[in-house]
Order: structure tokens, then sequence, then C-alpha cells
């Protein structure tokens, strides 16, 4: 049986795992399939594939429909906005993804993002290398505001990591669990209260339809000055509106992993020195990425064993 790897930086050790398991493993990781990736590219990469340990990239059902051979698709993270699950359904292919193991990473870059636009040590140390002497004085992160919209796994591990900070942390969900509030130190709002008084807004909500969560009007409605952050997709935000809200000086940064097609080195976003762009590395640490790579793998083991475990949906 034949997996295909298209998720980047797939370790050795997963590689061997699988084949010691009987498996054909082809790494086709390095070929700059992302997000938004278009049929007729993907199709070459795929069409032999009796497993795929699947990336970003997109599966539309008109792709999935031509791989007569795909059994199972397991994502090496958590979204499924890009797999078309309707699809998947009436194909009989199978999905999982790895739960639980890429939260705390994505955790740590908003942190990283929040952090460098309260304290900007780019600045400074740009400054020393200049060899001036310039104590700037920063907004600082104490008794920021930060408003979380979607509250789950990163949600969560946001909180635990902002909170002793000293920071404030609302966040607006569909259904908030009471309980939530009292056990990670925040409060439930309304999207109207979180985008009147947070300073740092992350959006980490999955993309589910065809019109973005932030578009003009929303955007319009944030607090002035504050700062966007999207680490969920990239069509979650509409990046041309974005770009219209930090040229007229309404908000004062924004921070941005995931774009609409990837890989992209050609946003809009890229005039602004005041937008702080990733390649959607939120979850790229050397730790969570082995971790995760062995979690695809055991999904894939386990799957077309009938063996169930909790981090597969």
């Amino acid at each position: 049986m034949k997996v295909v790897v298209t998720t980047k930086d797939f370790c050795e050790e997963a590689k061997r795992y699988l084949e010691s398991e009987g498996f054909e493993v082809a790494l086709r990781n390095r070929l700059g399939i992302g997000a938004g990736a278009p049929d007729d590219v993907l199709y070459p990469v795929v069409e032999d594939a009796d497993a795929i340990i699947a990336g970003t990239e997109t599966y539309r059902p008109e792709l999935l429909a031509r791989l007569r051979n795909l059994k199972l698709i397991c994502r090496n993270g958590i979204g499924y906005d890009a797999i078309n699950l309707d699809a998947l359904r009436k194909e009989g292919i199978g999905q999982t993804r790895t739960k639980g193991f890429v939260e705390g990473a994505v955790a740590e870059q908003v942190m990283a993002y929040i952090l460098y636009f309260a304290r900007r040590v780019d600045l400074q140390s740009a400054d020393m290398h200049d060899h001036c002497w310039n104590s700037r004085l920063m907004p600082g992160a104490k008794n920021h505001t930060i408003g979380l919209v979607g509250f789950g796994g990163i949600g969560t591990e946001v909180a635990k990591r902002a909170v002793p900070f000293g920071m404030k942390v609302i966040y607006f969900c569909r259904h908030p669990n009471p309980a939530d509030d009292a056990a990670y130190g925040v409060q439930s709002v309304s999207m109207e209260e979180l985008l009147k008084k947070a300073i740092t807004l992350s959006c980490g909500s999955a993309y589910g339809s065809d019109v973005p969560s932030f578009n003009e009007e929303r955007i319009a409605q944030m607090k002035a000055g504050s700062v966007l952050i999207n680490i969920a997709r990239g069509p979650v935000v509409d990046e041309e509106a974005l770009a219209q809200a930090l040229a007229s000086g309404h908000l004062g940064g924004c921070a941005v992993d995931v774009f609409p097609k990837e890989p992209c080195t050609n946003s809009v976003l890229t005039r602004y020195a005041n937008a702080l762009l990733t390649p959607h590395s939120a979850t790229s640490t050397a730790e969570n990425s082995k971790a995760t790579n062995f979690a695809a793998a055991n999904n894939l083991v386990n799957y077309l064993k009938k063996i169930l475990t909790p981090n597969m949906s």
C-alpha cells in the first residue's frame, strides 16, 4: 500500500516507522504545495496514493473523485476546512487529524506576535546596531486586552500563557462554556464587545464560508489602533480590507501566518511595515513537528487496522 506524504518536514523516523509496518512511502513534500493548490497541480502528486499524509493543500470533490486508489487522508494538523468532507464520504475515503498536538505551538506563536507589538525589541536592537542608545517607550503587555475569536484548543492554550503576563483575555465563541471563564481566568463576550474592547484580536476560528469572517465592515468595528492576528485560515480575513485598514491607520498593525493561496510571496500586506508576516509556521517547532509526524503516521496505521483513538477525529 502506497503512502504519499505531502506535509512539510516529515521526519525520517516516522517514514521508517511506516515502512516497518509494510507501507511504501513516497515523500513529495518539497514541491511547494499548500492551501488553495489547484487540482491540476496536486493531482500528479497524489494520483497513485492509497493513503495521504496531508499538509494544508486543498482536496476538492472533483479531485477526490479522480483518486480511485485513495482510502484515507491523514491531516498533519487540526483543520478539515481544506478537505471536502461530503465528497470524502461520497467516495468512501476516511480521514483523521492530529488533534491535541499543535495547539501549544500555535499559542506560542500568537504570544510571539503579541509581545512583538508590545515591546518591539527588534527596533531597539536595530538602534543598538546603529550605535544609537535610544530607550523607546513601548505599550507593554500588562493590562493589555486580548480578544480571541474561538475558544477551543488553541484559544485555551493562548489564555494559559497570556493571563500570567497580566493580560485580560476576552473571547467570543458560538457555544461558550461558563466553566472555562473560571478555569482559565477569561471572560466570554459578544462579538460586538470583543471588537470594541480588544487591543489585540487573535482570529483562530475555522473558515467555513465563502464570506470572510473579517471583512471591511467588521475590521472597521475593531478598536482604533488595535492589532489583528490571523492564525486560522487565509480566507477568514479579507486581505484587501486589512491592507486598507493599515494604510488608513485604523489598525496599529497585523500579524498574519496564513494566506488564501500558499506558498504566498506576493501578499498585498508586504507593502506595510506594521504587517508582521510569517510563512504558515505557527506549528513549526522541532518538537511539535516530530510529534505530529508520528501522530499522523500512527493515525494511518491504526485507522487501517480499524483501531480508533481520541485524537484521530
